[in-house]
């Protein structure tokens, strides 16, 4: 029994060194596909930060364009209001007091318009965000003259979009002008 119990010893020990070895075979084996797996874990995150990273400039430069032509036909509404007041100032009296305030404010309005042509939507905001911290008051009363000035300047020109289209209902021979007071209350 000696030799048998030999033999049995060594088959178990064959059999402990063969499952040992297929241990370290399958944790080799799970060692490659966990390193695989990341890889392409890190690869697709990667992938997917590029494409994020793509889409936000996207994003950003359209809205820059966007606001760069908003700049322009602002820039173009300046000029063309410059022009109705430098108009208007030369029909008063030429030294009137009138007509030298609306040449000024026409020669500040073009001047505007010119700044705002010739500067990027990235200066003009960081000049207002400059001007705020400075003058938080001044800024203020700025935005709440212009916030008003577009107010009306939409009112009027949903108003005439209004009467343009013939959704105004007056009675023959009425002007839109009057049927804008009766619509408004005559507040207009």
């Amino acid at each position: 029994m000696n030799t048998n119990d030999n033999n049995m010893h060594e088959n178990a020990d064959a059999a402990m060194g063969t499952a040992e070895n297929r241990m370290e075979e399958a944790k080799a084996k799970m060692s490659g596909a966990a390193e695989k797996a990341t890889h392409k874990v890190r690869a697709v995150a990667s992938d997917l930060s590029a494409k994020a990273s793509e889409a936000a400039t996207t994003v950003r430069d359209n809205a820059l364009e966007r606001m760069d032509e908003a700049r322009d036909a602002l820039s173009d509404s300046g000029d063309r209001l410059a022009e109705t007041l430098r108009r208007a100032a030369e029909e008063p009296e030429a030294g009137s007091v009138q007509a030298k305030m609306l040449s000024a404010v026409a020669s500040g309005v073009s001047t505007a318009a010119e700044t705002l042509r010739e500067r990027s939507v990235s200066e003009i905001a960081a000049d207002l965000r400059d001007m705020a911290r400075r003058n938080p008051g001044v800024f203020a009363a700025g935005a709440a003259v212009a916030g008003f000035a577009l107010a009306r300047f939409l009112r009027s020109s949903s108003q005439r979009r209004y009467d343009d289209y013939g959704y105004a209902e007056g009675r023959p021979g009425q002007t839109s002008y009057q049927t804008r007071q009766q619509y408004d209350g005559g507040r207009s």
